[in-house]
């Protein structure tokens, strides 16, 4: 039995776990709501296979683990599994989980997605040292004179950095993507 706890006190239990990632997902009717409350200090996260992930403080005692659990409310195909479900982090302690990493990203599938998300992707799915604007243009359907605005939101950062990506060009030259690292 999957049983996830934070400062001694058990916030769900239950014997049907996704196992995504390495991460339990808990059905969220095994959680008691009482120490769940809408994170607003934990923004919410992209990633490319599972959709965008929102964030929910856990307080018990008058103490808050902020950003303590996640759940994804619509992801995307490949991760349909974790459908109304919650994972734990940040010291929440998480037993009686299988092995290993259970179900991961498969085949990479950009699945129509356009604008930043597609940009993320690209980011993260083409190994060329240098991407030209035509090719981003034609994945994410950003025009040259929007790129600058995608590259600034937050999750696109966390994909450049991660993947070692740079917006290059400007001032009357094309952009382009390149490889730092």
């Amino acid at each position: 039995m999957a049983k996830a706890l934070w400062n001694g006190v058990t916030l769900a239990e239950t014997n049907d776990i996704a196992h995504v990632e390495g991460n339990a997902y808990f059905p969220i009717a095994a959680i008691d709501p009482k120490f769940l409350s809408e994170s607003t200090e934990t923004p919410p996260t992209y990633c490319h296979w599972k959709g965008i992930a929102r964030y929910y403080d856990i307080t018990i005692d008058g103490e808050t683990n902020i950003g303590g659990a996640w759940y994804y409310p619509d992801p995307y195909p490949q991760a349909e599994i974790i459908a109304g479900r919650v994972a734990f982090w940040k010291g929440v302690d998480v037993t009686g989980v299988p092995e290993g990493r259970g179900l991961v990203e498969g085949e990479p599938q950009l699945d129509g997605r356009k604008g930043w998300e597609a940009l993320c992707w690209l980011i993260k799915f083409n190994d060329q040292p240098v991407i030209p604007m035509a090719e981003i243009e034609k994945v994410t359907g950003i025009a040259a004179g929007e790129i600058e605005a995608a590259w600034q939101i937050h999750d696109v950062q966390r994909y450049a950095t991660r993947y070692k990506r740079t917006l290059a060009g400007g001032n009357g030259e094309p952009f382009r993507l390149e490889a730092t690292g």
